[in-house]
């Protein structure tokens, strides 16, 4: 194929073009982008198309950030404000946490069973269910009154209970968004993650001073506006709605990291709490943001420039930090460092867990639709489990709380880091390091042809590649694990390569060589 068309002009490869515009900046050029990118303005296209996407990069970490400090405001920061309905007092955010727990589970059951309905429906539904939520969160404090965000007694129980529903609600779609990117953006979806730590820390604190009516009206406006908006942005990338239902394995480890990162913070919000002993807002919370950016440097350092994979990330770095905080409270140290600690930790593991979960609903169709449905619930589901306790049969024990909970993170560190199989854990994945689809099929290809492997290997190479376990090649492929195992072992032995991760090494190395060739050119 000729590379350069027309004499003097600037022309490109076409193929190479809107391969490299799919692969790394999300644009499908399409037949007339591609003409377009033989002519004489070719590259001046390209770069228009380029800037598109940038910019189109720059929404989703603000849509991102909008929803870390939805998180934040709404039913992570620690607060004294209680629920009072006659004789029976509960902590508010511990009705929100089970209404979010609730709705959470019933989205992720809904849509793992499979909610039917076409897609203009769904899409109704979805939008319905927003303003209906929002309607309800604003009904609820003029019912109290007066419109000033501040409620009590019966009406504060059902704001409560929908702004939990919103949580999920907003869990469920904004995860899906993302999810939908696939592991071919994982970078990406790292590096929005982090950022979006740095951008919501000056949105928290100028939310935090501002009057409650007008902080209840901005969170209504994101709640309302985020299915459209989401909407917007998935047709721009081109993003396909899943409308596969899948029963695909649960994530046993996974689920079971999810309710410990909630525990902790659970237990940090009760126990901070009653540190601080505020009237309604804590005098932390808006300091509590240096956490945030303690989360992104951290993440930003281990991610890209250590280039750990998820086990250590998770279980080596960012649980390691959250219990750091709570030993610091439990030896009597500095209350406020502490808290930071434990927001840093907690915030750095959330925005790990999100990668991956991102990552986990790649390897079968159909989870991307329930997966972040299910993580929300969980988490909401330790958080209110932490938080409980701590009002109930650990109260008044700060000290006491800290050494369980610090004790009980790095027990769980040490045993569920282990990678006892190479070929069931997705903790090997590196995500700084995780190639394009594209880059991957090509490293593979190389390899096959390199190394001489059989039809069926080649078959099997990109699957390893991706981190799949044997069990699910076994089950792609229609054939037996120990046949799997066979092909496996000899995939290893023609590619000089002892483990899973070594050839996903060697794979992404080649990818990297596919990804500079058309800079190259």
């Amino acid at each position: 194929m000729r590379l350069w068309k027309g004499k003097g002009s600037v022309g490109v490869n076409v193929s190479l073009v809107r391969a490299t515009a799919v692969a790394y900046h999300g644009i499908d050029v399409g037949k007339r982008g591609s003409a377009a990118c033989s002519g004489p303005r070719g590259r001046r296209w390209f770069i228009m198309a380029k800037r598109r996407a940038s910019a189109l990069d720059i929404v989703f970490c603000i849509v991102l950030e909008l929803f870390w400090s939805w998180n934040w405001i709404i039913y992570q920061s620690p607060t004294s404000l209680v629920i009072e309905l006659g004789p029976v007092v509960l902590p508010s955010r511990f009705a929100l946490l089970l209404a979010f727990a609730v709705t959470g589970f019933a989205l992720f059951l809904m849509r793992y069973l499979g909610d039917g309905g076409t897609r203009s429906q769904r899409r109704a539904r979805r939008y319905a269910l927003a303003f209906a939520l929002g309607a309800v969160i604003l009904a609820s404090d003029l019912a109290d009154g007066s419109f000033d965000g501040e409620l009590a007694g019966a009406p504060f129980a059902v704001q409560s209970v929908a702004m939990g529903a919103a949580s999920a609600f907003l869990y469920a779609e904004i995860g899906e968004l993302f999810g939908s990117m696939g592991a071919t953006r994982l970078r990406f979806i790292s590096t929005a993650a982090i950022a979006a730590l740095v951008i919501c820390v000056p949105v928290q604190m100028s939310l935090y001073w501002i009057g409650g009516n007008a902080r209840e009206g901005l969170m209504v406006a994101f709640l309302v506006l985020a299915p459209p908006v989401l909407d917007r942005l998935r047709r721009h990338y081109g993003l396909k709605e899943s409308r596969k239902v899948e029963r695909a394995r649960i994530p046993v480890k996974f689920v079971l990291t999810l309710v410990l990162a909630g525990l902790a913070l659970g237990m940090l919000q009760g126990i901070f709490t009653q540190i601080t002993a505020g009237e309604g807002h804590s005098a932390l919370n808006p300091l509590s943001s240096i956490g945030f950016l303690l989360a992104a440097g951290a993440a930003a350092v281990v991610v890209f420039r250590g280039r750990f994979d998820f086990n250590r990330l998770i279980y080596h770095t960012g649980i390691p930090l959250l219990a750091l905080g709570f030993t610091l409270v439990a030896l009597n140290g500095n209350a406020f460092v502490g808290f930071i600690l434990c927001v840093a930790g907690y915030y750095m593991t959330q925005v790990v867990l999100w990668v991956l979960c991102v990552y986990l609903a790649t390897q079968s169709r159909g989870m991307v639709r329930w997966l972040f449905a299910l993580m929300g619930c969980m988490m909401a589901l330790g958080q209110g489990v932490g938080l409980i306790s701590i009002d109930t049969f650990l109260y008044g024990l700060d000290h006491e709380a800290s050494v369980l909970m610090s004790t009980s993170l790095l027990l769980a560190c040490l045993f569920m880091s282990t990678s006892a199989s190479p070929y069931e854990s997705w903790g090997m994945v590196r995500p700084a390091e995780h190639a394009a689809e594209t880059d991957i099929d090509t490293a593979c290809a190389t390899l096959a042809l390199e190394n001489l492997l059989t039809a069926r290997e080649t078959e099997i190479l990109p699957y390893l590649a991706q981190g799949r376990s044997r069990k699910v090649i076994a089950e792609k492929l229609v054939l037996s694990e120990n046949t799997i195992k066979t092909y496996i072992s000899n995939v290893y032995s023609k590619l000089g390569v002892h483990t899973q991760q070594e050839l996903i090494d060697l794979v992404q190395e080649k990818g990297r060589e596919a990804a500079d060739a058309p800079a190259r050119l």
